[in-house]
């Protein structure tokens, strides 16, 4: 799409919508990764993963596991004990499944989505 005048309300609009979708992006990518590593048993803490983005078009986004108020799923009580205690998790599983792999993943892969959607402008 090229410019041909400026209309600044028009790019505040498309810019504000390209960084919606880059954290959304962002935040599967984060969960998929996340759900790789969280400890399951049954696979029920793993199935309650799932990215929440904030309303009215705002490009904000939280991922979470565990349920609870907001995301219409019961609570888990063991999510953040699993998150946050060392403890003997089979098959590649571990604690901080959410927090490694945003800490890993999210700067990384924000960044190039943010590029992606940029350019999906020009």
């Amino acid at each position: 799409m090229g410019w041909r005048r400026w209309n600044g309300e028009q790019l505040k609009v498309l810019v504000n919508y390209a960084k919606r979708e880059a954290v959304r992006k962002t935040c599967h990518t984060i969960l998929e990764a996340a759900e790789q590593e969280v400890p399951h048993d049954e696979g029920t803490l793993m199935r309650s993963g799932e990215v929440l983005m904030a309303p009215e078009g705002s490009a904000e986004g939280a991922i979470v596991f565990g349920g609870g108020v907001g995301t219409g799923q019961p609570v888990i009580p063991y999510a953040i004990r699993w998150h946050e205690t060392e403890a003997n998790f089979q098959k590649g599983r571990k604690r901080f499944y959410l927090k490694d792999p945003l800490n890993k993943l999210g700067p990384v892969i924000l960044n190039k989505s943010l590029e992606l959607e940029v350019r999906k402008l020009l």
